[in-house]
């Protein structure tokens, strides 16, 4: 019988001035007692992402269809996209979770590189309902249509 996880059980990261517990490894071992990695889940994410020479969400993203390809900047912000919009985008990117990957022609499932952009959420916004990509033929048969 496997036990449940107890969290007074879980073993601190190992990493010093982390005081996060270690990551459960989705595993148990013979006895039925659950394996834990040494790390808490962000010291693990750093260490691998360092290994490999990568950003955390470098390595976190490396396999995913299509944030794999996301820029640390706005595109609608540089010189050779920024006409499209319409304006010159002036958002100050100050974490990468205020970027999106946009797909361009409205497809969630086209994932190309060179039908991919992206954008900040304000530029994402506007040019979503620009050119209402909420009613594309992708979204419809995913059963994504608003």
């Amino acid at each position: 019988m496997k036990s449940k996880l107890v969290l007074g059980r879980r073993p601190k990261c190992i990493n010093d001035g982390c005081n996060n517990r270690g990551q459960f490894m989705g595993t148990y071992r013979k006895d039925g007692s659950p394996a834990f990695r040494n790390y808490c889940s962000s010291c693990h994410h750093k260490r691998s992402a360092n290994k490999k020479g990568m950003t955390v969400s470098e390595w976190t993203h490396q396999s995913h269809p299509y944030l794999k390809y996301r820029k640390t900047y706005c595109e609608n912000a540089k010189g050779d996209k920024a006409g499209w919009l319409g304006y010159k985008c002036t958002t100050t990117i100050v974490h990468t979770l205020q970027l999106d990957v946009d797909h361009l022609d409205g497809n969630p499932t086209n994932n190309d590189p060179d039908n991919l952009i992206t954008l900040c959420k304000c530029c994402h916004s506007i040019k979503t309902n620009m050119f209402a990509d909420y009613a594309t033929k992708g979204r419809k048969r995913l059963g994504l249509a608003y």
